[in-house]
């Protein structure tokens, strides 16, 4: 991912932002697709459809800039957005194709989306209760796409303590969702850390 050493911070850009900068959206625009294409594209298997739904995504981000809370990393708004866009399109999809099955299917096959979307929601708090550090960390290296080196430069701490940071968050993530899950979502689990 290309480091944009010259331009304010996030929270700078998204001030700008807020008062209609195109520049600004467009250094988030670069800061944030490829991360978001990879993620979405894990999901949708398709190029044309990711790249829609991203769009999409940041059409929402400039319709609805005045109202981002600037304190706060873009990231994760950003990411829940178009996985819930995501979603929302399987769904579509899989509404359309069963309208040829049997109409008994159909209650199942609403039930699956309303399980993920449940366990996003499941995973986001299991995020916001990391430390800051390994928040930090978990945002840059999985939410940006970050390498380690680019992640200890931005943090000030070395790549090891960076690896380390990161192996931490993805069991203690892991672990929150086994332990307040009350039935078998093995395959929703494996999609929703896929995306991560």
């Amino acid at each position: 991912m290309t480091n944009l050493p010259n331009l304010p911070d996030e929270s700078g850009l998204l001030k700008e932002l807020s008062a209609g900068d195109q520049t600004a959206f467009k250094a988030l625009y670069d800061k944030y697709h490829h991360a978001l294409y990879r993620k979405t594209f894990q999901i949708l298997r398709s190029s044309s459809e990711t790249e829609d739904i991203i769009q999409e995504a940041f059409i929402t981000l400039w319709e609805k800039r005045k109202e981002v809370d600037i304190s706060r990393p873009l990231g994760p708004w950003l990411f829940t957005i178009t996985f819930n866009r995501a979603l929302n399109h399987l769904k579509k999809q899989l509404r359309e194709k069963s309208k040829t099955a049997e109409a008994s299917l159909q209650p199942a096959i609403d039930n699956d989306f309303l399980v993920v979307e449940k366990q996003w929601k499941l995973l986001e708090t299991a995020i916001g209760q990391l430390s800051p550090q390994k928040r930090r960390v978990f945002q840059l290296c999985k939410m940006e796409g970050r390498t380690y080196e680019e992640t200890s430069r931005l943090m000030g701490i070395s790549r090891y303590t960076v690896k380390e940071y990161l192996g931490d968050a993805m069991y203690t993530l892991r672990e929150y969702i086994h332990k307040h899950v009350s039935h078998d979502t093995t395959l929703l689990l494996f999609l929703l850390m896929e995306i991560l």
